[in-house]
This record gives structure tokens, sequence and C-alpha cells, in this order.
């Protein structure tokens, strides 16, 4: 997730969730196979400690069943249909572990792990912990960038290991009589991300005079991502890659 003054960097959001089932191992080859410079999920942690990549708290909207994420084990979860919902051939999908995912990206690959806490009420260092050990064991430190709405957790993991990257979500209510690049520096991050509709020439310039990185989410028209690139984001996130790769590509010939 490094600053590009060519182009930005174009990351599948939860994988091309625009074709495929979000945060399924098929939402993330099509990513590969669309090009996209990296891979955006989202992990939480089951009940007995496992890592999986799933957006919501319940599993409601993606399998039609009952639960919460923390409340099922890995085993329960791994039973239930996560693709089925986008449309019959992804049939079958499943809910995919973050190890899954890290086995099956090619080397080119890099992957911004969005952390999911909220609901979960459980205390401690279990995240942190369990997180890294995926991490390490998979040598995969130098490939990923973690993010978050919970800065405690951002703060939290650059104490255990501050060489782990960082990027801060931006929570406009809670942070907004505040400048983002003292946000950023405060958890020892080294990027800010927000949404397309919140880009301001301030937060903008604030960012970049501290040469810091700027994302964007939500960017999956034509308009969003010119918006983007006259502000000089430097990358975006977009459940359809492949076409915000050729529409910046058009952008910069015009």
């Amino acid at each position: 997730m490094e600053y590009s003054p060519q182009r930005p960097l174009i990351v599948a959001h939860r994988g091309s969730s625009g074709k495929a089932p979000e945060n399924t191992l098929a939402a993330f080859r099509q990513a590969i196979d669309d090009g996209a410079d990296m891979i955006e999920l989202d992990v939480r942690m089951t009940r007995d400690f496992e890592l999986v990549v799933f957006h919501d708290r319940s599993v409601h909207r993606i399998t039609g069943r009952r639960g919460r994420i923390w409340e099922l084990t890995l085993a329960e979860l791994r039973r239930l249909d996560a693709g089925s919902w986008f449309g019959k051939k992804f049939s079958g999908e499943r809910i995919p572990t973050l190890r899954q995912v890290i086995e099956m990206l090619p080397a080119n690959v890099s992957l911004n792990i969005e952390v999911k806490t909220d609901g979960d009420r459980r205390k401690g260092h279990a995240l942190e912990e369990s997180l890294l050990l995926v991490l390490h064991e998979r040598n995969f430190l130098s490939r990923a960038i973690v993010s978050s709405f919970n800065h405690t957790f951002l703060l939290r993991l650059h104490h255990v290991h501050p060489e782990v990257r960082t990027a801060v979500l931006h929570f406009p209510v809670r942070n907004i009589t505040r400048k983002p690049s003292a946000i950023v520096k405060r958890l020892g991050a080294m990027a800010f991300t927000c949404s397309v509709a919140q880009l301001r020439t301030r937060l903008v310039d604030d960012i970049h005079s501290h040469h810091l990185t700027l994302g964007c989410y939500g960017v999956n028209t034509r308009r969003q991502l010119e918006k983007a690139m006259r502000f000089g984001v430097d990358v975006v996130i977009t459940d359809w890659p492949a076409e915000v790769r050729k529409w910046a590509e058009h952008a910069r010939r015009a």
C-alpha cells in the first residue's frame, strides 16, 4: 500500500464482490483474475478463536441461518453456504479462514485485513495474538496491512508488534475534531482510509503533507473514481477492480 503518483493502487473490496459473493474464495480468485493490486477482506474471530473471513456480526444476511460469528465454532461456520445468496453457480461456497486465503494468493497480491471487533465482548489480546500467529506462520507480515475502525485495537497491535503495518479507518462522528494525521501518528499507523463521500481538501492535504498514504473506499462508478483521482488518492477500494483499472487508464490518457 505504497504511494504512487502515476496511478492509484487498486484494491478489491471483499474480493471482486461485484462479480462473486463477498469474502469468499470465489471472490478472491476473481479479484486475482481482474488484476487487483491488493485484496481487502474482513476478519472476525470464532468462538474457538479461529480467524474467519466474514463482514457481518450475524451470519443471517449471507447464509440465511442464525447466529453470530463469536457464538459459533469454525466447524459450525464451515457447514454454512456463503454463496447461494449471490447466485446459483456459487452454491456451496464456504466461509474461508484467513489461512486459506493467504495460502491461495499468488506472490504478487497482498492483503488489506480489516479486523472487525464490534459486538464481540471478549477481553484480552486473543484477537491480536491469533492474527499475529497466522501472519508469522505464513511469513506474510510484509504482504499485509491491518486496518480497523477500532482504534484501540490498532494501538494495542502496534504496541505488541510495531512492525505490523496498519491503516486507520475514518470514524467521522468520533474523530470529527481531530486531524487525520494526528490520529494516524498516535496509533503508529502508516495510512488513513475514508469513504469517497468523506473526501475533503483539508483532509487530503493534511494526510499528504505528513507523507502518509490515503485510501478511499466505495469507489464503484466512473464519477467516484474521477473524484478520487482529482483528490490525489493513493489507494482506491472497489467492488469492481477490473472496471476501475480501465477507467483509471482512460482518465490518464485523456
